[in-house]
């Protein structure tokens, strides 16, 4: 364990984690783990027993009964998911955090599903850690007294894809609120997978045998978008001949997602408010009162506390729609799940090889692009390599050329560049061969020949022009093109 984690286990001495003094049982394998566990709660009085295996760590709970169990889930023999019930019944019920650092949505909503507390991604801060054993330590008492009742997971394809940190935040999240009836806000760039999140939601909710109905309102007519959402009475408006049903009794019993939902107009947004409010609703033209059964998800790929200030969206339901709110990165800024991604495209084509389908040098052309699209465009990019490879690997060529996003501006190309530098500045850690030492010297020789070579194109070969321009020495500029054998031999 390093000098950092040192200091900042000790900085967290102050904080208790709870009341009372406990027994914890950390299993892990990693013994670097268990001593960070071990001295962050025994300086708050707690007992820290470890173990590096689900067997080991059985034993000692059924002796110890601890209150709480940090338990990896990749584990020697036994792994921590299939484990996790024995835990729970070994000790009385106690408070298990499940551990992970190669999580996925399925291991999410199985640990939270099987009866987990809480789930922590590796790497994680101890500060994190400390909240989330807090939190579970308070609550061990209450759980102690209500018997988990593990529940099946539902069947159903893996659609979200992902190994960066981003992705498994968000896979934590969806195991977290699924089993409950908080409305969710998604956020994020248009093609970052909001439906797909959605989706998850509903599929491992307890509202999974109901309908699920996603709608964008933005794609409605105006004038009817209060009839299709709630119904409407025989007669309300021209062309009613009949009563109709509207999407929230269709969906009775359900899910809705809203998708877009700052373009939802102000009129539809108070009748929204009173079904989050009241669980209450009316047909257009009808006064009888309905009672709506209906869990609302809500996306959006603009910003909402924007519009709250402008007031084109009620601050009100805004903070009604944000019972939890889940955040979708844009695919720039997560490039570690670009080859994952290619694969699951690729597989799902049954495209010959697709494991080995693109290589490393090709992965890192990918992770350079701006993908303004997202994962959808990158999906579309795909199956259009696919077609023109027809079952060899693939090669950048056999993509289509990156289009920047519509409407860009120098604002839009400022963040593009910013994701770039983030971009290069990630893969070229992760690819390291060995420690790092020279990360800054590394980027200026791979930027700065670019700009030189432009600001002396600019000034047509004039050194101190393009000196003034850059707001560099003349002499410094020489010494740079020298060092980057840009310095013709004719040179001034």
């Amino acid at each position: 364990m390093d000098k950092e984690t040192e200091t900042e286990i000790q900085s967290d001495v102050d904080t208790q984690l709870s009341d009372t003094p406990s027994v914890v049982l950390v299993v892990d394998d990693e013994p670097s783990i268990c001593w960070a566990f071990e001295k962050m709660l025994s300086q708050q009085g707690h007992r820290v027993l470890t173990a590096s295996s689900a067997e080991e760590g059985l034993l000692l709970a059924a002796e110890h009964s601890p209150a709480l169990v940090l338990l990896d889930v990749r584990l020697p023999k036994e792994d921590g998911i299939t484990a996790l019930p024995k835990f729970l019944k070994a000790t009385n019920n106690a408070a298990v955090i499940v551990m992970t650092a190669f999580g996925d949505l399925d291991t999410a909503v199985n640990a939270i599903r099987n009866g987990a507390s809480d789930y922590l991604i590796k790497p994680f801060r101890l500060a994190d850690a400390q909240r989330t054993c807090r939190q579970a330590l308070r609550a061990a008492l209450d759980r102690r007294s209500q018997p988990a009742t593990p529940q099946p997971m539902p069947s159903g394809q893996q659609v979200l894809v992902g190994q960066s940190p981003a992705m498994q935040q968000a896979f934590r999240q969806i195991a977290l609120v699924a089993a409950s009836d908080l409305s969710v806000l998604i956020t994020g760039e248009t093609g970052t997978g909001k439906e797909l999140v959605a989706a998850a939601i509903h599929r491992n909710s307890q509202r999974a045998d109901k309908p699920y109905i996603p709608i964008a309102p933005v794609a409605l007519n105006p004038d009817l978008i209060e009839s299709e959402l709630f119904g409407h009475a025989k007669g309300a408006f021209t062309g009613a001949t009949d009563d109709r049903a509207g999407l929230f009794e269709q969906a009775q019993g359900g899910t809705i997602l809203l998708d877009e939902i700052g373009d939802l107009p102000l009129a539809a947004q108070v009748k929204l408010l009173r079904v989050l409010e009241q669980g209450e609703y009316s047909r257009v033209g009808d006064l009888r009162v309905r009672h709506a059964n209906v869990r609302i998800i809500a996306a959006t790929n603009c910003d909402l506390h924007h519009a709250v200030q402008e007031g084109t969206f009620r601050e009100d339901l805004y903070y009604r729609l944000t019972g939890v709110r889940i955040h979708l990165p844009p695919l720039r800024q997560r490039p570690e799940d670009i080859p994952l991604l290619c694969q699951h495209f690729l597989s799902a084509m049954d495209y010959p090889g697709f494991d080995a389908a693109v290589d490393a040098e090709l992965v890192t052309e990918l992770q350079s692009r701006p993908w303004s699209g997202n994962v959808r465009e990158l999906k579309n990019a795909i199956q259009h390599a696919a077609v023109v490879a027809r079952g060899r690997a693939l090669e950048a060529t056999d993509f289509p050329p990156s289009t920047p996003a519509r409407g860009e501006t120098s604002t839009s190309n400022a963040t593009t560049l910013n994701d770039s530098v983030t971009a290069w500045a990630r893969q070229t850690i992760a690819t390291a061969k060995q420690p790092l030492n020279d990360l800054h010297a590394q980027f200026l020789a791979a930027s700065e020949p670019a700009l030189l070579q432009i600001a002396i194109e600019h000034t047509a070969g004039n050194r101190a022009k393009a000196a003034e321009i850059l707001g560099i020495h003349r002499g410094t500029l020489r010494d740079r093109l020298r060092a980057y054998q840009m310095d013709a031999p004719n040179g001034d």
